[in-house]
């Protein structure tokens, strides 16, 4: 028996992924979730043989989750971006399904993993192989470069190399500036899955920084951290706990 968990932020996705597995009989479904720090706990906890993952959540991108697992399961990556992106990786992950996938593609995955089950394939290297990949990937030059800001008739483009961080306030976002400030047509979820990984690091629900203008880091209350950036005003921005542990994994401190 399969054992599987989904990593899904789209309630239509997810129920309809559920249902498309329910008839697979050598497979159990243990479990789900939208967020990706949710679902690093969950799995590590349950510790599946097989994850669907989705790319781009809301809270965390799908390689910060792998980070985050001290279970190493096997990846199935359920995702929208085109062929030709995906097929960075095609190679390392059991399988990819395009959205929205059919019955039978999602079938001929599942035949992947069992294949892979038969032949005593390492999942734990699979998976470090598919980091690697994942992190090249992600630093793709298609990313965000310029963002648009639209004041009146006027749009302004900003340089992502200009920009301090991001920030959501009254449900409005805006790009901060070392002196000014800009509101965007962007959610911060759309941000988070276009800006370049290495640079822009999502410290809270309400904020991206970059990383590039980091002067300090130090603990602050409810296990959290609070960052100073090196703008006008020396900001200072709340980091979360979750966030901190995947920050400190990164910059290695």
């Amino acid at each position: 028996m399969i054992t599987a968990y989904i990593v899904e932020d789209e309630r239509p996705a997810l129920e309809r992924l559920m249902e498309l597995l329910q008839e697979t009989a050598d497979l159990e479904i243990v479990g789900s979730a939208a967020s990706g720090r949710e679902a690093a706990e969950e799995i590590n906890a349950l510790k599946p043989e097989l994850v669907f993952l989705d790319i781009h959540l809301t809270d965390i991108s799908g390689i910060d989750l792998l980070r985050l697992l001290s279970h190493r399961p096997a990846v199935i990556f359920t995702t929208a971006y085109d062929r030709y992106a995906v097929q960075a990786f095609e190679l390392q992950a059991v399988d990819y399904l395009l959205k929205p996938f059919s019955e039978e593609r999602l079938h001929e995955a599942l035949e992947k993993l069992r294949k892979q089950r038969s032949a005593g394939r390492d999942s734990p290297a699979e998976l470090e192989n598919l980091r690697r990949l994942l992190a090249s990937w992600n630093a793709r030059p298609d990313c965000l470069r310029r963002i648009p800001s639209k004041t009146g008739d006027k749009i302004h483009i900003l340089p992502d190399d200009d920009i301090v961080y991001f920030a959501s306030e009254n449900k409005l976002v805006f790009a901060f500036l070392a002196d000014s400030k800009h509101l965007l047509n962007y959610t911060l979820e759309e941000l988070q899955a276009r800006l370049d990984p290495e640079k822009f690091f999502r410290i809270h629900r309400s904020t991206i920084v970059n990383l590039n203008y980091v002067k300090t880091i130090e603990p602050w209350f409810g296990g959290g951290y609070r960052m100073t950036v090196n703008d006008k005003n020396r900001s200072e921005l709340t980091i979360s706990r979750q966030a901190g542990k995947l920050l400190r994994q990164k910059l290695g401190w």
